[in-house]
């Protein structure tokens, strides 16, 4: 063999070795490092657990407090303020003096009107005995029934004033009454309206009070919500001025018409406040629960993906990425919807969009566990 030929010979084995070698490169399996990369790391706050909880159905309200009993007392008669013995801000009870008016005037009517009485009283009797003289001659022929007639036609007048005269006696006897004003019912004062030394006239403003035991709260809804409204549901509230605390009411009235212009339709809620704690004019801010489902199996809406029209979430299961076709509710004021078919309790389940992710790719947790809020 030539020297040449040796040599493409040596040549052509040495590639044939490179090649082999090449392919035996190309088939070597991927390092646990390299396996590693591919799967996807969540850390504990990715995730949240599937459990079933209290889920309640919400409406935002806001409106102001207002007494549900509160009045004006007026004077129901004229005359001159001599007392106004409270103040505003003091409690007072049904029957309690408000305040006095000079009864002169008053005691004046009074004596007026029972002479009245008195003097139809005697006109009564004169009337009475004639009459009854002129019927004994009336029954002899003494006299015309036209002259019987017309004295009893003068007792019957008598009688009628006699009745008058009484009928006013009681009305000024109901004025020298008037002349102390009390309080209709028990509450607060809120506002003096005179002062001792004026002369008010009749139904002249004296005193307001307020009944802070029960509020009323006004609120305005929406036309295409009040068909959820009912009397009777509960709604929770939080007032300017005492932070996070919570208080409770219930729907009593819903206005029949709505409001021209805005077309919503007013509801007024009762709040019961035996203490006074809160007070008229505070604004208030709250939710009105529609319904209330115990045991309801719920997730976040954030972790509820929407795809061609089908509702899935992704899970973890045996170290995989799983998307499961879900069914659920509409979501409540906190950001949890129902889960009604798909899950189960106990699964774990993407809290949120993470970007891509891709059926049966491997998942892999890290970081600390959470604490047992943080979970959920």
């Amino acid at each position: 063999m030539t020297k040449v030929a040796k040599t493409i010979l040596l040549v052509g084995a040495a590639g044939v070795i490179a090649v082999a070698g090449y392919a035996g490169v190309k088939r070597k399996p991927a390092s646990p490092a390299a396996t590693a990369q591919a799967a996807v790391e969540f850390t504990q706050q990715d995730l949240v657990i599937v459990e079933p909880r209290t889920l309640e159905s919400t409406l935002p309200l806001t409106g102001t407090l207002t007494p549900f009993t509160e009045a004006t007392v007026k004077a129901k008669v004229a005359g001159e303020l001599v007392a106004v013995p409270v103040r505003e801000g003091e409690t007072i009870q049904q029957g309690q003096v408000l305040a006095r008016i000079d009864p002169t005037e008053v005691l004046a009517r009074v004596a007026a009107r029972q002479a009245d009485v008195a003097a139809t009283r005697a006109q009564l009797d004169w009337a009475d005995k004639n009459r009854i003289s002129q019927k004994a001659l009336l029954e002899r022929g003494f006299i015309a029934q036209t002259a019987y007639d017309n004295v009893q036609s003068n007792y019957d007048v008598a009688r009628a004033r006699l009745r008058a005269a009484e009928a006013d006696l009681v009305v000024a006897r109901k004025s020298l009454q008037d002349a102390v004003v009390t309080a209709p019912f028990s509450g607060i004062v809120a506002q003096r309206h005179a002062q001792p030394g004026e002369r008010v006239a009749l139904d002249a403003r004296v005193v307001s009070i307020v009944d802070l035991s029960r509020l009323q709260l006004e609120a305005s809804v929406p036309p295409a919500a009040i068909g959820q409204v009912r009397v009777g549901q509960p709604i929770n509230f939080r007032v300017e001025g005492f932070g996070e605390r919570e208080f409770a009411g219930r729907i009593e009235r819903i206005n029949p018409a709505a409001t021209a212009g805005t077309r919503s339709i007013s509801v007024y809620a009762v709040i019961d406040n035996r203490d006074s704690l809160l007070r008229g004019g505070m604004f208030a801010q709250g939710a009105l629960t529609l319904s209330r489902v115990e045991h309801a199996l719920t997730a976040p809406a954030s972790a509820v993906r929407e795809d061609i029209g089908q509702t899935f979430v992704y899970a973890i299961e045996d170290g995989l990425v799983k998307r499961k076709n879900v069914k659920v509710g509409a979501p409540d004021a906190t950001g949890r919807v129902q889960v009604l078919e798909g899950l189960a309790a106990g699964d774990r389940i993407v809290r949120v969009n993470l970007g891509s992710l891709r059926e049966g790719v491997a998942a892999r947790l890290s970081g600390p566990a959470p604490a047992d809020g943080a979970k959920h």
